[in-house]
């Protein structure tokens, strides 16, 4: 019997992955996975008459580490791959080589059996909240210009002209989707040395050690890269950007907001990315997101109750899409 609730585990096989008989999914886990999560999802994926493949790959300091050849090319191979790894690495070269070859992908990096609660973040209804998700990925294609502000002193703007909005519905039925569930969220990549301003972040950095942030800490943003910091948090940004040794780390890779209204600011990095009201910026790597750097890394930092003006206008306020 399954310690994870039936309920949750048919969002995620049924409602996000659209799993059906016979077809074989990997499950890519490190040392650091919730052992729980693993025997959930197999179990489940069994229930449906699928083929569960469980992957142990090394556990990565680096998000955006790519995994060992040969599973990156069962990757490419299988019909569904389900990230469970202690670190992100969905934005490897290996998953965009596998959704190229129409590998259904969930990237579920660091769950634990919590996020599965009934009343938390996959207790949703993906299908319906996609709609707001791809309304406002259209607002961001249709924009030229963005500025994000928060309570907490985020200041942030620049240029999205001619870029792809992005939507992470959770939902990856199709071949070669790629989602994140239990995130939900919707953004681009800026325009690469468009943006300015300062980023106060008081939700997380994610895969940066555990989190959520013990205090908030500011970020100092001067045409589209990261030029300094205020407070002992931002260390944990610093010091992972040093360790990439790469220096397109500092460029502002990403900008989002978060949608999901079951999440919460937490220690697991997935959820607290998919709050309702939260956005995040990312630095590094913006292939995967409408970009043009491939740095070694893309790293995401989790700012609370934002405001986002397209063109000016208010669009989303503290999680509530308002009609332009």
């Amino acid at each position: 019997m399954s310690l994870l609730p039936s309920a949750t585990v048919a969002r995620a096989l049924d409602m996000c992955l659209g799993l059906a008989r016979g077809e074989r999914v990997v499950l890519l886990t490190d040392a650091g996975t919730d052992a729980t999560v693993v025997e959930g999802l197999a179990l489940g994926i069994e229930e449906r008459g699928g083929i569960p493949i469980v992957r142990i790959l090394p556990r990565y300091d680096l998000p955006g580490s790519a995994p060992p050849d040969d599973i990156a090319e069962e990757l490419s191979a299988v019909d569904c791959g389900i990230e469970l790894t202690s670190t992100f690495i969905g934005s490897s070269k290996a998953r965009r080589d596998a959704s190229a070859a129409g590998t259904r992908y969930l990237c579920m990096p660091g769950v634990v059996a919590d996020t599965f609660r009934i009343g938390g973040p996959f207790d949703v209804d993906f299908d319906a909240l996609a709609v707001v998700t791809q309304v406002l990925a259209r607002a961001w294609e249709n924009a030229s210009t963005y500025r994000i502000v928060t309570p907490a002193g985020t200041d942030l703007r620049g240029s999205v002209e001619g870029r792809k909005g992005r939507a992470l519905t959770g939902v990856a039925r199709n071949p070669g989707d790629y989602m994140a569930p239990p995130d939900i969220e919707s953004g681009t990549a800026p325009v690469e040395g468009s943006s300015s301003g300062t980023v106060v972040i008081d939700g997380d950095y994610l895969f940066m050690g555990q989190g959520p942030a013990a205090a908030a800490s500011a970020l100092h943003i001067r045409d589209g890269v990261l030029v300094s910091t205020d407070g002992a948090e931002a260390e944990r940004l610093t010091h992972m950007i040093e360790a990439c040794r790469d220096p397109r780390m500092s460029n502002l890779a990403e900008v989002s907001v978060g949608l999901n209204p079951q999440g919460s600011v937490c220690g697991v990095p997935m959820e607290t990315e998919s709050t309702l009201g939260s956005a995040h910026i990312a630095f590094g790597n913006s292939i995967a997101y409408g970009g043009t750097v491939a740095a070694v890394a893309h790293l995401d930092c989790v700012m609370k109750d934002a405001t986002v003006y397209l063109d000016g206008i208010p669009r989303i306020v503290e999680g509530t899409l308002v009609d332009a």
